[in-house]
């Protein structure tokens, strides 16, 4: 009797180890990202310089989901997205192009899609983009735009039930691209067969050095589940100021949220409505 009971509870162990991923408790957030309205009596001072933040260490579920959108553009005829040197499209105005599996669309933007795109998918697999026929903020979305408000980004992800050290940041950013002015670094100069010299002084040249592309949202959200959901964010976003100046606020926020409620990101320069939802449990 003993050895059987001993055996079963073997077993149950085993099992447990076992279990597939499916097996954890699964969730889907939807959100919805806009900017505020200019207000000229606000007082706040947005110049203090923050630290950076680092968008190495995320997860990235937009870029491609962006690109899909820009190779759908292209393939019904955007011209944004026409990949041809521009004296073949003066010559060639009505002739079609061809529109590459791999090619990059992301630099063609200078505004990315309100909803990048994404296949419908219905798993516990991993981590993955909403289509956006998942997507049930659409009467949110026209509230805003009716109160004057610019939605910058309406996108959403399913998600397992994990720690706060095992949830990924994921990466979030969208709206319109801002780009950075060059910088030039000096550098030392090598010679004609590619080696520098060792008699003499070498020559410093200026090499220029592209900074890397900044969007009008940028930055990262956490959930993590102990007992409650937590959701974690870092945003910043950039503006031009009066001046012509590119101007960054930063938004960081945590908070305790409960499945099922539409909860409120507020900050003068932008906003965060989203909604957590229990998704097949």
């Amino acid at each position: 009797m003993i050895r059987t009971a001993l055996s079963l509870t073997i077993l149950s162990t085993a099992m447990l180890a076992s279990a597939p991923a499916s097996a954890k408790r699964w969730y889907e957030v939807e959100l919805i990202a806009f900017a505020q309205q200019d207000n000229e009596q606000l007082q706040e001072d947005f110049t203090i310089e923050n630290p950076e933040l680092d968008l190495n260490r995320t997860l990235d579920l937009l870029t491609k989901g962006y690109n899909s959108a820009g190779q759908q553009a292209c393939l019904n005829g955007d011209s944004r997205f026409d990949p041809r040197p521009v004296t073949s499209r003066f010559v060639q105005q009505d002739a079609s192009w061809h529109c590459a599996d791999g090619a990059d669309y992301m630099e063609k933007y200078q505004q990315l899609p309100l909803t990048p795109y994404a296949e419908p998918q219905d798993h516990k697999q991993s981590i993955y983009l909403l289509n956006e026929e998942q997507l049930r903020f659409d009467s949110v979305l026209n509230q805003l735009k009716r109160k004057g408000l610019e939605p910058i980004l309406h996108t959403g992800w399913r998600f397992p039930d994990q720690s706060k050290k095992r949830a990924p940041n994921i990466l979030i950013y969208g709206g319109q691209k801002f780009e950075q002015p060059a910088s030039y670094v000096a550098r030392l100069g090598a010679q004609d067969d590619g080696f520098i010299s060792l008699l003499g002084e070498p020559k410093q040249v200026a090499q220029k050095e592209q900074a890397p592309t900044l969007w009008q949202l940028q930055g990262w959200m956490k959930i993590h589940i102990r007992h409650y959901l937590y959701v974690t964010s870092n945003f910043d976003y950039h503006y031009k100021s009066d001046e012509g100046d590119l101007e960054s606020a930063r938004m960081s926020q945590f908070t305790r949220v409960y499945s099922g409620d539409i909860h409120y990101l507020d900050h003068p320069k932008m906003g965060i409505i989203f909604q957590i939802r229990k998704y097949r449990h």
